[in-house]
């Protein structure tokens, strides 16, 4: 059989060659050609496109960062879906959108090919050893016939169901990492600050009900060690809490420990720690505990000043305000039921840098609303 694998990441790499490990026949595909230059002296192939691959390989794999790569290489002009041969079978390892999984899968079943989304989790650590847990939605016969290469590259298998609901499990479980991560954070933290060591907080929690797996990786893998390259970045982290509180809200479910861990991995993110890994929000942390003019909220008023401009221009405009949650910097926004504008809210040091930012946004640059920058005390409730 015949393999493909597009994304040789952190995830991606170890993955595909443990497939080369198993006598598949396998190519790599990287935007980055030193990761398929190292695929290939693991044993890999390389050196061919996406959109060739799809016309020749039996079974195509990806595993990508961010919904957006996951999108284009499926559905862009030089994507899987346009160029691929029908029996193609697809697999995509990437935490995305139960919606954006989807839509993958309507247009491959109407290309004559098969897609199952199958997330993974279990980190560099169950990628290299081959022991991540996969969770699979999609059609039951074909997850058959692949659960040979998945049983290759995770020890945990589970058909969870229709296309889609792999990915609802895998945010699921990424609501309690955020959770996880932050509590553990907050407890290191206040254990230093009231004179215990985190070697002994960790050693008695670990043999306590406290006990959590994200506790003792973030611990032993990168707060004991004092080095935080990822692993699994922060960024991508809260891109997973930004999809589910997504999906939350669609299906109307409140997440309250969730939406405010997800604002907490904004906020750590706007402040420079998206390129380190998770675990740096024991970083974060501690700076917030020891500085005490921390970040503040600004409640930005946008008063309607033109309907039809802002009719035209609002696709722009939540274009612009998903730019400043992906960049940690929105807090909530929403418009007034009553049609007389919206709010947004920011999180940043002072009102000049939310005047900054406000003064980008498309409704504002064309005239379609006013605005006012008011600082937020807030104050939190008890679903904080």
């Amino acid at each position: 059989m015949k393999l493909a694998f597009i994304g040789l990441g952190n995830m991606g790499l170890p993955m595909a060659r443990n497939l080369v490990k198993a006598n598949y026949e396998v190519y790599g595909v990287n935007r980055s050609k030193a990761k398929e230059d190292a695929f290939v002296n693991a044993g890999g192939k390389a050196g061919r496109s996406a959109a060739e691959l799809a016309q020749d390989v039996d079974v195509l794999m990806t595993c990508l960062p961010m919904p957006a790569d996951v999108e284009k290489v499926f559905l862009g002009d030089d994507g899987v879906i346009p160029n691929g041969r029908k029996g193609l079978i697809l697999i995509d390892f990437s935490t995305v959108s139960p919606d954006l999984n989807r839509k993958i899968a309507a247009s491959a079943e109407e290309a004559g090919m098969f897609f199952l989304d199958a997330p993974v989790s279990g980190g560099t650590v169950g990628a290299e050893q081959g022991t991540l847990s996969v969770m699979v939605g999609g059609e039951k016969a074909v997850f058959d016939q692949v659960l040979p290469i998945l049983e290759v590259v995770g020890k945990n298998i589970y058909h969870v169901g229709a296309t889609g609901s792999g990915n609802v499990v895998k945010l699921i479980n990424q609501l309690m990492v955020g959770i996880h991560t932050q509590a553990a954070s907050e407890a290191m933290v206040l254990g230093e600050a009231m004179g215990v060591s985190k070697e002994t907080l960790h050693q008695i929690l670990s043999a306590s009900f406290a006990q959590s797996r994200i506790y003792d990786r973030h611990y032993t893998q990168f707060v004991q060690k004092n080095a935080f390259e990822p692993g699994f970045a922060l960024n991508l982290l809260h891109k997973d809490m930004t999809l589910l509180e997504s999906m939350a809200q669609e299906s109307g479910t409140p997440i309250p420990l969730g939406s405010y861990a997800g604002t907490m991995l904004a906020s750590a993110k706007a402040g420079g720690f998206g390129d380190k890994d998770m675990s740096s929000m024991y970083l974060y942390n501690k700076e917030r505990a020891s500085v005490k003019t921390e970040r503040k909220y600004f409640a930005v008023f946008l008063p309607m000043k033109d309907a039809e401009k802002s009719q035209i221009y609002r696709p722009q405009h939540l274009a612009f305000l998903e730019e400043q949650r992906n960049a940690g910097r929105l807090f909530a926004n929403g418009r007034f039921a009553d049609g007389g504008g919206g709010l947004v809210v920011y999180i940043a040091q002072n009102e000049e840098e939310v005047k900054s930012w406000v003064e980008q946004d498309p409704y504002i640059v064309q005239g379609a609303r006013s605005y006012e920058i008011h600082e937020w005390d807030l104050v939190k409730g008890h679903l904080f």
